[in-house]
């Protein structure tokens, strides 16, 4: 990650907590409140009668209040921001990782939200501008240095942050700061099911082969090799195959940045899974790799099973069903 550089002091802080209405005029409120376009948040009828319009969230920072139904919604970290999408949610603002980086099926609706930084620079006067009620992200070094700034434009809510977490901590926490987990409890019922309709489609393909998973490393002149409890490690794990010794080899929630010239690390891997952008060319320079001629006399490359895809860093169940979709295309038509 890039640290985020220093811009211009932030808005004052909007407040999400309005004031609670008497019984009396709590249901001429809420009709108000579900036509009001530019409304801070949705109004609900609390057990007393009142109008409950914010709720209380665990995040990385803590306990945070937020609006029960946010409609003004900065997304700063791209896996919130696919978890959105998901949802059904268009957020205002998002982070501006590179079009090249964002999976297709997203590509159009994050084209049309304004885009709230540049690298990893937050452009704060400009989520201030957007009226945000409610911020969302993923606590990692460099948004938690801004966590401070981002929580007095508006509530702020970070999923915690490790490498060594699940892929999918982090679509489950942002649905829960959006109030969207019966939304997201339908979506992994959908991975559940595209599991297992790979594991019993492809059977013996998937358990009977090996496989490493590597990415186009960000030091000069090596590439990374993941762990099986990496992103694509998990997915695969879920589908049951085996991990050949190179991926096997690297500690849960590493990475291992080896030289180009060690191709002949992946050399006992049946397939091999890589990252691409979201047009289907190698991402990060593994093309580098890939032009080696010890990477070209390994098994996987002559026998066609080098495996990319767009979804290498899942950061929706979406995603993750890519995975499993790129896995499938790879081993269909394969002999053994």
């Amino acid at each position: 990650m890039i640290a985020v550089t220093s811009v211009p002091s932030p808005a004052r802080r909007r407040s999400a907590r309005p004031r609670l209405l008497r019984p009396a005029v709590a249901a001429a409120a809420l009709a108000l409140a579900l036509t009001a376009c530019d409304a801070s948040s949705s109004a609900t009828g609390g057990p007393d009668g009142r109008a409950a319009a914010t709720r209380v969230v665990t995040t990385a920072h803590g306990k945070v209040t937020v609006p029960a139904h946010p409609l003004r919604i900065v997304s700063v970290h791209s896996w919130s921001t696919e978890s959105l999408f998901d949802l059904g949610i268009k957020p205002v603002g998002v982070e501006n990782s590179g079009a090249n980086y964002v999976p297709p099926r997203y590509l159009k609706r994050w084209k049309a939200a304004a885009k709230v930084t540049t690298g990893a620079d937050l452009d704060y006067e400009k989520i201030a501008a957007l009226k945000p009620d409610l911020i969302v992200g993923v606590d990692v070094p460099y948004l938690a240095k801004a966590y401070k700034r981002l929580s007095a434009i508006a509530p702020t809510a970070f999923a915690s942050f490790s490498e060594s977490s699940s892929w999918s901590a982090y679509p489950r926490d942002t649905a829960e700061f959006v109030n969207g987990t019966a939304q997201l409890a339908r979506l992994k019922q959908k991975y559940d099911d595209r599991i297992a309709s790979a594991r019993k489609t492809l059977g013996p393909k998937l358990t009977d082969s090996s496989w490493d998973v590597i990415q186009g490393g960000f030091d000069s002149g090596n590439y990374w090799i993941y762990s099986s409890a990496s992103p694509v490690g998990d997915i695969l794990s879920r589908l049951g195959v085996r991990f050949a010794s190179a991926t096997a080899s690297v500690g849960k929630g590493d990475t291992k940045s080896v030289s180009y010239e060690r191709a002949d690390l992946l050399k006992d891997a049946d397939y091999v899974v890589y990252y691409t952008n979201n047009d289907g060319s190698p991402a990060n320079d593994i093309q580098k790799l890939f032009a080696l001629r010890t990477f070209k006399e390994l098994p996987a490359a002559k026998k066609h099973r080098v495996v990319g895809t767009p979804d290498f860093l899942p950061g929706s169940y979406s995603d993750a069903m890519g995975v499993v979709d790129s896995i499938e295309n790879a081993l269909r038509g394969q002999s053994g």
